[in-house]
């Protein structure tokens, strides 16, 4: 049985409607759209966002719920892969969706948060740098919400830059790998290694802003080897650099703190290292021996 996205999808390349798939070879993932109307699926008794408690005051039970027009979006930015858009090497393209994500104007945020989320340090929050040129404001991209339109839709929507250049743009790809892929850690790992490290690094910053730059920018990502990652007995904090040992202060740094989550572990973890590795030397079997954990300051999936 086929799926209920094949029904009535064009049985050749041909056959799609005029002009769409080549008016999509024009777009890439992360390209900016008009964002469509938003629907997701809600219950009005049990709210979680403006939106359903609005549904809540005059309806009951299970249902569509549409983004209000006072809060609907201006842009959508497209995170479905290029690949994915105009199908060009497929002879027969069976995707008729593409996935966009709303972008909202988040220029109310404090000056602490716009700076993580201009860096990419807040995992499901993406800057789009160039819509300033647009309109004035502070332009993030929600990954929490993706909804799919149909290619008939897109094709003909005005497209616009949001990256600078095809480089920047593939920080959109990077960062919906990585929260479909980054890895759930066990609450033990959370409580005494991931939240510990994100509470000093803010304390770095308050007390040293100058290491803690240096740290941002000398720290690629880091990483743990473990034994288990949902019942890990043992962890050992690996650091990587992108084409330079780390200064002195940075290693320091990273040493007293580990020294302090060791000893605030116990016997509950056995917590080593830290232990410094370059990117550009460290061999591909040893780097997938280890759980990459992006940077410091970015969580994972069940905090």
């Amino acid at each position: 049985m086929a799926s209920f996205v094949d029904d009535g999808l064009p049985a050749t390349r041909e056959a799609w409607p005029p002009g769409v798939l080549s008016a999509l070879e024009e777009f890439t993932q992360g390209d900016v759209v008009p964002c469509p109307q938003l629907v997701f699926h809600g219950r009005s008794s049990q709210p979680l966002t403006q939106t359903s408690q609005d549904y809540a005051l005059a309806y009951e039970g299970d249902m569509p719920m549409q983004i209000s027009a006072d809060d609907a979006p201006r842009w959508a930015l497209i995170t479905s892969g290029t690949c994915d858009l105009a199908e060009a090497d497929a002879n027969l393209p069976l995707k008729p969706f593409v996935q966009v994500s709303p972008i909202v104007d988040m220029a109310s945020m404090d000056g602490g948060k716009r700076k993580l989320v201009s860096q990419g340090k807040i995992n499901y929050l993406l800057h789009v740098p160039l819509l300033t040129s647009h309109a004035a404001g502070f332009w993030v991209a929600d990954l929490r919400f993706e909804y799919p339109v149909e290619k008939g839709w897109l094709a003909p929507q005005e497209r616009l830059k949001g990256f600078a250049s095809e480089r920047d743009q593939e920080v959109v790809g990077r960062a919906v790998a990585w929260l479909r892929e980054r890895p759930a850690m066990s609450g033990d790992f959370v409580r005494l290694v991931a939240r510990p490290v994100r509470v000093m690094l803010g304390e770095l910053r308050s007390m040293d802003r100058a290491v803690a730059d240096r740290l941002d920018q000398e720290i690629a990502e880091w990483a743990v080897a473990v034994d288990s990652r949902l019942a890990p007995k043992r962890v050992e904090i690996i650091l990587l650099s992108d084409g330079c040992e780390p200064c002195a202060a940075v290693q320091t740094w990273w040493r007293e703190a580990v020294d302090r989550m060791r000893e605030e572990a116990g016997d509950v973890l056995h917590i080593t290292g830290p232990r410094f590795e370059r990117l550009d030397q460290i061999s591909v079997a040893d780097y997938r021996r280890l759980t990459p954990l992006a940077k410091p300051h970015q969580k994972f999936s069940n905090e």
